[in-house]
């Protein structure tokens, strides 16, 4: 087994313990997706009047809505979870990278916490953990 991974697990089980030692309640599940995004250019003429590139965010409280964090903007962007579709279809952005959070969602006081790991799309390969 790979060394880091294990290792992760591990600090990921040691925080959920801890949360639940300081009265944190379980919640639930809840998981996130971050997408990288870059242009499919057919003419590198008009690369200047595209976004180089940008990140797509999907949210567990908003099912039904996609983010888009235009870096050298500055500008953020929140659409129908549709646009994936639709952008997929008109193959103007490519994925270039996804990552799925993932974990459990705790209430502590007035505060709610989420704990969880980071994953590549498509793999089981344990990348680091997220607290939120």
């Amino acid at each position: 087994p790979n060394a880091g991974s294990t290792v992760n697990s591990q600090i990921l089980n040691e925080v959920s313990q801890c949360v639940e030692s300081i009265n944190g309640v379980k919640e639930g599940r809840w998981k996130a997706t971050l997408t990288f995004y870059k242009p499919m250019l057919r003419d590198q003429a008009l690369s200047a009047e595209f976004p180089r590139e940008f990140i797509g965010i999907s949210l567990p409280e908003q099912p039904n809505k996609y983010y888009f964090v235009l870096r050298f903007n500055k500008i953020v962007l929140e659409s129908d979870s549709s646009i994936q579709l639709i952008m997929e279809k008109l193959q103007s952005y490519k994925s270039r990278v996804a990552l799925n959070f993932e974990g459990f969602q705790y209430q502590l006081g007035d505060f709610q916490l989420r704990v969880g790991k980071v994953v590549p799309s498509h793999s089981e390969n344990l990348r680091g953990i997220v607290m939120e």
